[in-house]
């Protein structure tokens, strides 16, 4: 019963509009990552064929990945038809949040794109692979103690900051064109 299960998720969820009021001192750089991207020719083309989707992502106020990315997922759903984003708290929401962890870990936000029947196309999160490459690059560096935290994460912003949402970008149009086109052109069986 996982789509029953997702269903009372979507219910409880609260609105972007909803997240958006509790952003507080990063909401002026979420706005920012919003109006920096510009959605492309080539995710024009594929939210053209693609079906509608409900996207309930998990995430926390405070998390400066989802301050990059929420904006340029949202600025996508605003663009396509019929697409709905959701937001999901995750330390409110720890069963959910532990069926997509990352290396086991609770990384944030994680995006799970449900079908109009409530089921799990795809998931896609804590952040890019460009991006994690930067954070993989330094973590030795970080366990060691020959670098802080903060210097990653300010390593990250930058590319956040230049990429202005590409990156975010070319992996949902792969993992749209493999998951909902692949399922919208599958042909339909017949009995014989």
């Amino acid at each position: 019963m996982e789509c029953m299960y997702l269903t009372d998720f979507c219910d409880r969820a609260i609105s972007y509009d909803a997240y958006i009021d509790l952003l507080g001192s990063n909401l002026e750089v979420h706005n920012l990552h919003y109006k920096k991207y510009a959605v492309s020719e080539a995710m024009h083309a594929v939210l053209a064929q693609a079906q509608p989707v409900k996207i309930l992502v998990l995430t926390e106020p405070w998390c400066g990945d989802s301050v990059a990315i929420i904006p340029v997922v949202k600025k996508i759903v605003d663009e396509a038809h019929g697409w709905e984003l959701k937001v999901l708290l995750r330390d409110e929401n720890p069963d959910l949040m532990d069926k997509y962890l990352t290396k086991g870990s609770r990384g944030i936000p994680v995006f799970i794109f449900l079908d109009e029947e409530c089921r799990v196309l795809f998931s896609f999160g804590p952040r890019p692979e460009a991006a994690q490459k930067i954070f993989e690059l330094y973590r030795h560096d970080f366990r060691a103690g020959k670098m802080d935290k903060a210097e990653i994460i300010k390593k990250i912003r930058s590319f956040y900051a230049k990429d202005r949402g590409r990156a975010i970008e070319t992996e949902l149009i792969r993992l749209l064109r493999d998951r909902l086109l692949s399922i919208r052109n599958k042909p339909l069986t017949s009995a014989h």
